[in-house]
């Protein structure tokens, strides 16, 4: 269920892959929003993603 865009990405280069599912530690801010301490970049950006979804913050032109 990736975009179209970071499959061809991922496709392309598997070293990217990589640096999105590797644990990152999150500052602070982060941390308290998602509620871990560590999370990949993909987990991160899903779990953000969704909070905009739930909570109707996206702006669509």
């Amino acid at each position: 269920m990736l975009p179209q865009r970071l499959k061809k990405t991922i496709t392309d280069n598997p070293k990217k892959l990589a640096n999105l599912i590797d644990l990152a530690n999150l500052p602070s801010p982060v941390r308290e929003f998602v509620g871990q301490s560590q999370i990949s970049r993909l987990g991160c950006f899903f779990r953000v993603w969704s909070y905009i979804k739930e909570n109707n913050l996206q702006i669509i032109e």
